[in-house]
């Protein structure tokens, strides 16, 4: 039925009023966006009714709607305190659109002030009006907010869009209403100035438009540096902030941890620069060999600036003590300055200063080792030592900067070309020094890293020969079995990564790498407790690092634990608020664990930071299972033209064009995602995660048969996996084996897969009305029934 509205009126315990956008309730007042504002209206328009997509727009364009309808409902829903799996306000219908559960009531209407009650006041305000008039202040008020009205709805309407970062809405927003009192002041200064120069005056027209320009665009300039300081000071308000909050989980401080800051470079030379990083690194490894210190990861302790404020380290990387230092390098002489801080009270523990000859750079590195570790006695076992020469060896001194500007590379996010420029600093250090280990195990692991990025083949042979020549050289370097345990690992060889990784962490117990590495083994050979225990032990020895948390939470959210990944992700964000894989890791995590209300916050913030395939194909995922099937598509089309060669983001992109018309489409990126992954598995055939999707690609290409025998051996590889058991449960389907299908329902649910998740797939619409289907989603059913 359709109503017509008043002016205001009640949905349950939330009065709105369309004229202002304003949505009154328990949580407080908020201003809607006009886009929602205007969904809003029209389903209370048809109250009960299901409301087409195309019909809440206004019939823009279906691209354009399922972007826009869909952020609206989310606005919509985040300010009613409604809930998408369990709404008391507004329920999605997969397919069809948006219905209005709540009868819209009349408001009262407000009170109106009682006869003979003014006071002066309103005289001494028209008289106000009045002399502002007579100055022209007041038209260019009146101009201004015309100005900034006009501003805020192009922004509103093409800012989204255009995929402008979210942020840059508030920022306007504050910009317009702060600039106001600023262009009324500058329009009063021009009246001023234009007064004491009688009879040069403009005619009225020229009057107004240079008194506006000159006002309203000072008042922009002006504002614009305020606000800027103010949200670096302070933080902007903005509807993103209560949802990012709720995002981040602090993590403790241990007593006994230590971070090794950024050493300046005095002379400024990029060669020096290399240098103080390689100085500053290597002392760091040696730290990390001393047992019971917990040192953060040099990825963190370098996102901050060198000589960075004690409250800062302490905040950011979560550690006791950090050392800060600077390095000065001339062509004879090696000048460093190091000092040890403590970051709760900011003094120095002690400072040391070396002036040495350019070959003296190892023994200075030893020697500050041994200071930092001696006056940290009161935090340490008293028997603790450092553990000397676990290098061993001294290459040219030019070798090991050229060896440092390739590690600096390899740091970076890998892509073909950041594999290609880190070996060629490796081979320029090799050419120095044929006999430096550590630069043929940078070339080995650069090439074995990057196959799993680029899948490139001829790089394992490649990481191979660099590999077997760094044993060679030196036997006794933990990153050389580090790198040689990496190579295996990325080729299956799980019994050989296993005793590389241990032969690096007899060298060097606290390399997280390698300790890192061995946990991603006894994963796969589904040893969890032991893998369990080694990602929580690399996280004791970096307490700073967001990348050993967000390994955790990759392994707890593999095994099903969805609820429990999502913490771990949020502690990543806790140290790193702008880590976009940490944001996009913690919005899957919500996805299947059920909680899509968070999930979009989150993911929207990933690719403000940083657009990546993963992110935008998570992203799909979410509006795949919302039933916003144009959106869904959209997303996972950016995914596949982010990362062509990756196998996962076009069979994505193919179960989302599954749900429309576009056969020819589906079936081609089905193509294309199969033969990815068989080049994939071709290197690494027991990669189970790879062979589960082929198993689903092979299904949706109508190759029943080698779907099931790829599933099968999945299954073999990972049977604790829920995913594993949830496709084998598709596939039966598809093959029309209902038992088998339920089968493995019942396997994946009680392995951790939300049941929530089995309502919202498309795939499994064919048992929606079945007693068995019913019987496992029955607790979701009540829950949502219940609004809980």
């Amino acid at each position: 039925m359709t109503h017509d509205l008043p002016p205001g009126f009640r949905l349950g315990e939330h009065r709105f009023e369309p004229g202002e956008r304003l949505l009154t309730g328990p949580q407080g007042a908020c201003r809607l966006s006009p886009r929602a504002a205007l969904v809003l209206a029209r389903l209370a328009r048809r109250p009960g009714e299901v409301v087409s997509r195309d019909d809440l727009e206004g019939g823009e364009g279906a691209a354009h709607t399922a972007t826009g309808v869909s952020h609206s409902i989310a606005e919509l829903r985040r300010a009613l305190g409604d809930r998408s799996h369990a709404p008391r306000f507004i329920e999605t219908v997969p397919g069809r659109g948006y219905r209005l559960l709540v009868e819209p009531s009349v408001a009262d209407a407000p009170a109106e002030a009682a006869p003979g009650s003014l006071s002066p006041a309103p005289t001494r305000f028209a008289a106000l009006v009045s002399a502002l008039k007579r100055g022209g202040v007041a038209e260019t008020g009146f101009a201004y907010i015309v100005f900034g009205w006009l501003a805020i709805q192009v922004a509103d309407a093409t800012f989204e869009p255009l995929r402008v970062p979210l942020w840059f809405n508030t920022y306007l927003t504050v910009l317009i209403i702060a600039g106001l009192p600023v262009a009324l002041v500058l329009a009063a200064l021009v009246e001023m100035s234009r007064a004491r120069r009688a009879g040069r005056r403009p005619g009225p027209a020229r009057a107004f438009v240079d008194r506006t320009v000159i006002a309203v665009g000072g008042a922009l300039c002006l504002s614009a540096g305020g606000v800027y300081l103010y949200d670096q000071a302070f933080g902007l308000p903005g509807e993103t902030e209560p949802a990012q909050a709720r995002l981040a989980t602090p993590t403790p401080i241990e007593p006994n941890s230590i971070a090794v800051l950024k050493f300046l470079n005095i002379d400024g030379s990029p060669a020096a620069d290399v240098f103080a990083n390689g100085l500053a690194e290597d002392v760091m490894s040696r730290l990390a060999a001393v047992p019971s210190l917990r040192v953060s990861a040099r990825g963190d302790a370098y996102s901050l600036p060198a000589n960075a404020s004690s409250e800062s380290v302490r905040e950011r990387l979560r550690v006791r003590f950090y050392l800060e230092g600077s390095v000065q390098l001339s062509d004879r002489l090696l000048r460093v300055i190091i000092h040890l801080i403590d970051s709760e009270t900011g003094f120095r523990v002690f400072s040391r200063s070396f002036s040495r000859d350019r070959s003296g750079l190892f023994g200075i590195q030893d020697e500050i080792t041994r200071l930092t570790v001696a006056n940290l006695r009161v935090v340490l076992p008293p028997d603790t030592q450092a553990a000397p020469g676990i290098y061993g060896e001294h290459p040219d001194i030019d070798a090991y900067v050229l060896y440092r500007h390739g590690m600096d590379v390899l740091h970076q996010p890998l892509s073909r070309a950041t594999v290609r420029e880190a070996v060629g600093w490796f081979r320029r250090s090799l050419a120095l020094d044929p006999e430096f280990a550590a630069a043929h195990a940078g070339i080995c692991m650069a090439y074995a890293q990057g196959f799993d990025v680029t899948a490139e083949s001829g790089w394992i042979e490649l990481a191979e020969r660099a590999c077997a020549t760094a044993i060679d050289r030196n036997p006794h370097l933990d990153v050389v079995h580090a790198a040689l345990g990496h190579l295996y690992a990325e080729t299956g060889r799980d019994a050989q990564a296993e005793a590389s990784f241990r032969q690096a962490l007899e060298i060097n117990a606290n390399n997280v790498q390698a300790l890192g590495g061995l946990a991603d083994v006894y994963y796969r050979t589904r040893r969890l407790d032991e893998a369990e225990a080694a990602y929580r032990r690399a996280i004791g020895l970096q307490p700073g690092s967001a990348e050993t948390y967000n390994a955790l939470g990759w392994f707890l959210y593999q095994n099903g634990r969805y609820e429990e990944a999502a913490d771990e992700f949020r502690r990543v964000l806790s140290l790193e608020p702008n880590n976009a894989q940490g944001y996009s890791n913690l919005g899957t995590a919500l996805v299947l664990s059920g909680d899509f209300a968070d999930a979009e916050p989150a993911l929207l913030a990933a690719i403000r930071i940083e657009p990546r395939r993963d992110t935008y194909s998570n992203l799909g995922l979410l509006y795949y299972y919302l039933g916003e099937v144009d959106a869904a598509v959209a997303a996972q089309e950016k995914a596949a033209a982010l990362a062509p060669n990756d196998h996962l983001a076009w069979a994505n992109l193919g179960d989302a064009l599954s749900l429309t018309p576009r056969h020819a489409e589906t079936r081609a990126a089905f193509r294309k995602a199969e033969a990815l992954a068989d080049r994939k598995l071709a290197v690494n055939p027991m990669d189970a995660g790879t062979l589960i999707d082929l198993a689903w690609i092979k299904a949706m290409l109508g190759k029943q048969g080698e779907a099931r025998g790829a599933i099968a051996r999945a299954r073999e590889l990972t049977p604790s996996d829920p995913y594993v058991h949830f496709v084998g449960a598709l596939i039966s389907l598809r093959g029309g084996e209902r038992r088998a299908a339920y089968a493995d329902l019942h396997a994946a649910i009680e392995m951790g897969y939300p049941p929530r998740l089995l309502l919202a797939e498309p795939h499994l619409e064919p048992l929606r009305n079945e007693p068995e289907f019913a019987a496992l989603t029955r607790d979701v059913r009540a829950a949502r029934d219940s609004g809980t």
